[in-house]
């Protein structure tokens, strides 16, 4: 019996996946010749792009036009050298924008939490559970998460007990 693929499980399981017998294994039209999987290189893509987490994180964060979905933070733009009529002018803008871009990044949140499983490849990374947030709001977020957690652990034991 031969092996079964990450990416067959993932196609038998996935629900953006069209299921079609002989079909694009992305949106059901018919493969062409020497094609096995995808009939497009697109439609290849596509499934990648709502799987592989670097994939989706940078195709999550296109979408939202790097800016943040809760605060609409957005990035610096980064100076230009014609901007300065010096060179030293121009240094001290670009070393006052790499602060900022660190001290500003962007991050991408999983809406329904990924436990862990951003290294493997996975439905968890469809680019519709996926949302740009800022640092502040990604640490707020987290921590709002946090405690629901340890409320709901709390109601349980509660419950147990009584």
């Amino acid at each position: 019996m031969p092996a079964v693929t990450k990416s067959a499980a993932l196609l038998a399981e996935c629900s953006l996946v069209t299921r079609t017998p002989g079909g694009c294994a992305w949106c059901g039209k018919a493969l062409p010749a020497r094609r096995r999987t995808w009939c497009s290189d697109r439609c290849g893509e596509a499934f990648w792009k709502n799987h592989w987490w670097s994939l989706a994180r940078r195709a999550a964060k296109r979408r939202d036009k790097y800016r943040c979905t809760k605060c609409g933070h957005v990035l610096p733009k980064r100076p230009a050298r014609t901007a300065f009529r010096t060179e030293s002018a121009y240094k001290k803008a670009m070393a006052a924008w790499r602060a900022a871009r660190k001290a500003g990044r962007l991050e991408v949140n999983h809406i329904v939490a990924a436990n862990g499983r951003h290294a493997q490849i996975s439905c968890v990374h469809h680019v519709e559970n996926l949302e740009t947030l800022c640092i502040a709001c990604h640490a707020l977020h987290t921590a709002e998460l946090r405690d629901r957690v340890k409320a709901t652990k709390a109601e349980r034991a509660a419950a147990a007990a009584g």
